[in-house]
């Protein structure tokens, strides 16, 4: 018996290499479709598992020559090795092959599959690129069963890309060609046209045609027993009501549309519906239900590191969050996050149509982050800190509250001056007199003709005309401009247009103070009231004559009036 242990272990050694056999010979007979299976399902359980059916897939792929199941095999691979360049560069390799002998399927699906691949990962600059490119060898080798499908992809990059219209037009243009030729449609791409042209409508608020191509796509998918789609016709169903601001029927819609999501992996659409039902639950004012889903959005990036939009209102809501409870450190941790995400989506849109949104404030987020690290490494001297700040605070607002009651005071003394020269009868800044003029070329008769009209036109108002020039005036005046100029130089002291403003802003003054309605009038109604066309050049004319502000001037002059 002492030899026993020895022949359990050999025995069991044995029975596994016979079991490791028998099972690598049950996984080489599978299919494809098979194999694909067997990946997604090894795929976040165990990589070791995965990488040998990958192994297998593209060994099989290669063995019958099936240059797609080559290009899916070497997708899978990029995608357990987390190596983008597996794929992308297997792809490159095969263009450049087929360049020499090009056909109607290649290179144009090969640059379709960059372009697909660039879509998934929202480089939608590298994505258009790579589907042009496709669709410009469809059109030489007249393939427009591909063209079709292509053209479909590019609507979707004009509709991430905020091209509305042409994405619109695009996809109602493919539409409109499969209606006339049902026998190009590829079933899977068709069911995705309908879903995007809803999309369309939505966007813009046409909530009815929405619905229709919505309904349209599900009937679709039910007609053809493609029962994976019913989560994106329920995720856009979700969309058509949250924009309706039906937010609980929304929500409802999202959640039974995830379920479905997550089994195609389409973590685009997956962290977008968490987005949208966090944004329902705020709008209803549940912000616990809100905070879950944002924080879903999180562990979700966490887990595939995609970077998407709908982090920014995630992050940014957590920031809010974490803020509200004085919680630095998660605030800090939730800014970062911020912080890089927008990093990375910024140089992703450098080249299309990139602003910033002003839902968020960067360069506040970025002060916030430093004044979070700042605090959090001081904390030991946190009193002295905000006695200092407060000592600097105080001394700022001393010196803000010494300017203001020195800029009111001066402002005060400027009104009463105005006041008191309106009393007197002193409004009028304009030089009155003889002619100055007699080496000029102009007869003393003349000039005193001219400035005797000029008194009638200053009697008569003539200046509240908000289309009166130097031309109009010397025609009005029978004379010529160069006369009047001059004469208006030399005799008022001012050039013409500083003369006209001038007796506009007098006469301002006059109607602010005898007419108790002009003061009522807004600030762009006074303007037109006495000549100018808008109510900036009338505030600076204003600024210019007084030192005041108009708006400043009215008020002191209500106060004076019911003092």
């Amino acid at each position: 018996m002492k030899y026993f242990p020895t022949i359990i272990t050999v025995f069991l050694i044995i029975y596994s290499i016979n079991t490791c056999s028998q099972t690598q010979d049950s996984i080489n007979s599978l299919n494809f479709e098979e194999l694909t299976e067997k990946y997604y399902e090894y795929k976040f359980t165990d990589s070791l598992k995965a990488k040998r059916i990958i192994k297998i897939f593209l060994k099989k792929s290669k063995k019958q020559k099936d240059t797609i199941k080559t290009i899916q095999g070497y997708n899978f691979l990029s995608d357990i090795f987390n190596d983008d360049n597996i794929y992308l560069n297997h792809l490159d390799s095969l263009i450049e092959k087929t360049k020499k002998k090009p056909n109607k399927l290649f290179p144009a699906y090969l640059y379709s599959r960059k372009g697909r691949y660039y879509l998934y990962n929202s480089k939608i600059n590298k994505s258009l690129k790579n589907y042009i490119s496709a669709i410009k060898l469809t059109n030489i080798y007249r393939n427009d069963s591909l063209k079709y499908i292509f053209k479909q992809k590019i609507g979707i990059l004009k509709y991430r890309n905020k091209n509305f219209n042409e994405s619109k037009k695009i996809n109602l243009e493919t539409y409109n060609f499969y209606k006339k030729k049902p026998q190009f449609i590829n079933l899977h791409e068709y069911y995705n046209l309908l879903s995007n042209i809803s999309a369309n409508y939505l966007k813009e608020k046409k909530y009815d045609s929405a619905i229709y191509f919505n309904n349209k796509s599900s009937k679709y998918a039910l007609k053809n027993n493609f029962l994976f789609f019913i989560p994106f016709f329920k995720y856009r169903k979700g969309k058509i009501e949250l924009d309706q601001k039906k937010y609980l029927l929304a929500i409802n819609s999202f959640k039974e549309s995830i379920p479905g999501i997550i089994d195609d992996e389409n973590y685009y659409i997956l962290s977008e519906s968490y987005n949208y039902i966090a944004e329902s639950y705020s709008k209803l004012g549940n912000l616990d239900a809100a905070l879950k889903y944002n924080f879903l959005i999180d562990s979700l990036y966490s887990k595939t590191k995609i970077t998407q939009k709908s982090q920014r209102n995630a992050y940014q809501f957590l920031i809010n969050h974490y803020k509200e409870k004085k919680d630095l450190k998660n605030q800090l941790k939730y800014i970062e996050k911020f912080l890089k995400i927008d990093s990375i989506l910024n140089s992703r849109e450098k080249n299309l149509s990139k602003t910033f949104s002003e839902k968020y404030d960067k360069k506040r987020l970025i002060a916030e982050k430093e004044k979070i690290i700042y605090k959090l490494k001081n904390d030991i001297s946190t009193f002295q800190k905000s006695k200092n700040y407060f000592l600097v605070i105080l001394f700022i607002v001393i010196i803000l509250f010494l300017y203001q009651y020195n800029k009111r005071k001066i402002q005060k003394k400027s009104f009463d001056k105005i006041i008191t020269d309106l009393k007197n009868k002193k409004t009028t800044i304009l030089n009155e007199g003889e002619s100055k003029i007699e080496s000029n070329n102009i007869s003393k008769e003349i000039i005193n003709d001219i400035l005797s009209k000029l008194h009638s036109f200053e009697k008569s108002k003539g200046y509240t005309n908000s289309d009166i020039t130097l031309s109009k005036l010397a025609k009005e005046l029978n004379t010529n401009s160069n006369y009047l100029s001059k004469i208006i130089n030399q005799n008022k002291g001012v050039n013409f247009s500083t003369y006209i403003n001038k007796l506009r802003i007098n006469y301002t003054l006059l109607l602010l103070e005898e007419n108790e309605v002009i003061r009522k009038y807004t600030i762009a109604a006074i303007a037109n009231e006495v000549g100018f066309k808008n109510a900036e050049s009338f505030s600076k004319a204003f600024f210019k004559e007084t030192k005041l502000k108009p708006s400043f001037y009215i008020k002191e002059l209500e106060n004076q009036k019911v003092a």
